[in-house]
């Protein structure tokens, strides 16, 4: 599959401030809550009932006003519940549990269960980096029914970096809920806002289940717990794959691969219980700007690749280079054509084959897609629809990178593969790039393969 990209969400995250001065702010603000300065429900009804009648009866330049109780109240949750989260990063950067478990309501011993299981998975994946912050409040009638007076609900912004991985930050989303109990604020729930989030939001390896992680040089793997042999030959296989993109893609990419073989259908982007199913796995975008939160697009840092729970016996170095592939162009921008992108990702996988079996193995099929799957299409397989197509899509599109390499050399679509990448926003964009690159645009490569016959 080629990288996938989750719908803009709103804008929202606010950076907090650094030093010193930060911390002084925070020690009047837990001051303020221990005094027992609560928010309710209601309290935001009259405030904006008062805000009404202010904006009707507003007071003249010279009339001071003076901060409300409501405001105040806000003021101080906001800097308590900014305390909680400072306090969940540091838990797991120094390995904390006891910690990472203060802010959990008391009440909830099945909460307080499931963040045990948490704080294990974060700290065995291990962060160079690790903060959250909050974004904005959302409101839920039935959340707030379910847990009281006191419920603040709020969009987080999870910001970390996976050292070898992750070669800037990236930031993924979650929905906290508090409440205030006794004039303390405590975390009363983690998925109330879940359905609301992003595509792949509260499902990163590290939310789905006690996880085992194994490592090589440039390849991190994620199981379940026990999952040990699977792990280790996940590794081993993904590290072939790595050496073969290395061969037979000219990018000089020097990541490494994250890889997430757990038995679950929902993990991150990837949603194999749905149109997916199909599919072995799937390279699934990370971002260091979300979709919505600076740019409408977003701004994509790399991929993680996930295998589906059903195909997890089946993975071999062939399927990972497909994968990787995508892995190792995902941070250009994502814009090229998905023909381009797959059909990029299956020479390479194809090339591997070759390595092993020979060109022969490799001109059988290339003259079954001549024969069989060009006939079902009437043009270059394009995005709409790309991964519901009955038709032999990826065939078609190998063949058209496979007829693009031999026409220019793999250098030049490598640097076609950038360019469409990085600025083939729209269709009028790749036209442009494709034309001065090859001299063909979308409807004479579709006729150039038509009549293509590869010399044996």
């Amino acid at each position: 599959m080629s990288v996938t990209t989750p719908s803009a969400e709103p804008p929202g995250a606010q950076d907090s401030p650094h030093g010193p001065r930060r911390w002084v702010g925070l020690l009047v603000a837990v001051a303020l809550v221990s005094g027992g300065v609560v928010y309710t429900v209601e309290d935001r009804e009259r405030d904006a009932r008062a805000r009404s009648t202010a904006t009707q009866t507003a007071p003249g330049p010279t009339q001071a006003t003076k901060p409300s109780k409501t405001a105040a109240a806000i003021a101080a949750r906001r800097v308590a519940i900014d305390t909680i989260l400072l306090r969940r990063a540091q838990a797991v950067q120094t390995v904390n549990e006891a910690l990472f478990l203060q802010d959990i309501d008391p009440a909830d011993r099945s909460l307080r269960a499931e963040q045990k299981v948490l704080f294990a998975n974060l700290v065995e994946i291990g962060f160079t980096e690790l903060g959250y912050s909050q974004a904005e409040e959302r409101f839920d009638p039935a959340v707030a029914k379910s847990h009281g007076r006191t419920t603040y609900l709020v969009r987080i912004l999870m910001r970390y970096q996976i050292p070898k991985v992750d070669l800037t930050p990236v930031t993924s989303e979650l929905g906290y809920t508090f409440i205030n109990v006794r004039g303390r604020w405590v975390l009363t729930d983690d998925d109330d806002l879940d359905k609301d989030l992003g595509p792949g939001a509260h499902q990163e390896a590290w939310d789905l289940g006690r996880i085992e992680v194994h490592r090589a040089p440039r390849v991190l793997a994620v199981v379940e717990q026990g999952d040990t042999k699977r792990g280790r030959s996940i590794v081993a296989e993904a590290t072939e794959a790595l050496s073969q993109v290395t061969a037979y893609w000219p990018r000089k990419w020097r990541g490494s691969v994250f890889l997430i073989a757990l038995d679950e259908t929902d993990v991150r982007d990837a949603r194999f219980a749905d149109e997916d199913i199909e599919s072995a796995a799937s390279a699934g975008s990370t971002f260091s700007s979300l979709p919505g939160q600076d740019t409408a697009d977003g701004t994509v840092a790399g991929a993680y690749i996930v295998v589906n729970p059903n195909e997890r016996d089946r993975v071999d170095e062939i399927l990972l280079s497909h994968e990787i592939t995508h892995v190792a162009t995902a941070d250009l921008g994502g814009y090229e054509p998905l023909w381009l992108a797959e059909g990029a990702a299956e020479y390479v996988s194809w090339r591997g084959i070759e390595a092993i079996s020979g060109p022969g193995e490799v001109g059988k099929w290339e003259q079954e897609v001549i024969d069989d799957a060009l006939p079902a299409l009437s043009s270059l397989p394009s995005d709409a629809g790309f991964y519901q197509n009955s038709a032999d899509v990826y065939g078609v599109s190998w063949l058209a990178v496979r007829f693009l390499v031999r026409r220019l050399g793999l250098e030049k679509v490598e640097e076609l593969y950038e360019d469409m990448a990085m600025h083939g926003i729209d269709q009028a964009s790749r036209d442009r790039i494709l034309f001065s690159r090859t001299g063909l645009n979308e409807v004479t490569l579709w006729t150039s393969l038509k009549t293509y016959q590869p010399q044996r």
